[in-house]
């Protein structure tokens, strides 16, 4: 197995072009952004710091190995930096990166401002977080 450091695949990074969209850059830029996500464990934050690429390009570099990593055309793509810097992304678990689930919940006025008024108590800024709250000690009650 060929060893590699983080500065090695942070300096290759670096050598792409940055703004193009083309597949193949696209393709070669997401499997060392894939590379610096999961084998050396660096938040998207940090990985933005480091690179100069805004987080949400980041986020969604990092996912494309792992949905990709058996495609053909991915494979031909990132063939040099999968033989200079080996990682098999199948191994990487689906769920660990699809972690939470979006709901949307209508409510009326009178509920909302009853949740507000709870957040400011518990000190929320956001109604989300307090719904959250909720939800999460209701669940807790039902398992018992």
């Amino acid at each position: 197995m060929i060893e590699y450091s983080q500065k090695e695949v942070l300096h290759a990074l670096s050598q792409l072009n940055k703004k193009s969209r083309k597949r193949v850059l696209v393709d070669q830029r997401s499997y060392l952004i894939g590379i610096l996500a999961f084998k050396f464990h660096i938040s998207e934050h940090r990985i933005a710091e480091l690179t100069g690429y805004n987080r949400y390009t980041i986020n969604y570099n990092k996912r494309l190995p792992v949905t990709l990593c058996k495609d053909s055309g991915y494979l031909s793509n990132v063939y040099v930096y999968a033989q200079k810097f080996p990682f098999d992304f199948s191994l990487i678990d689906t769920q660990r990166i699809h972690r939470d689930v979006k709901v949307e919940l209508t409510i009326d006025r009178k509920t909302y401002r009853k949740l507000k008024a709870a957040g400011v108590a518990v000190g929320h800024k956001d109604v989300r977080t307090t719904i959250k709250l909720l939800i999460e000690k209701s669940m807790k009650i039902w398992d018992e």
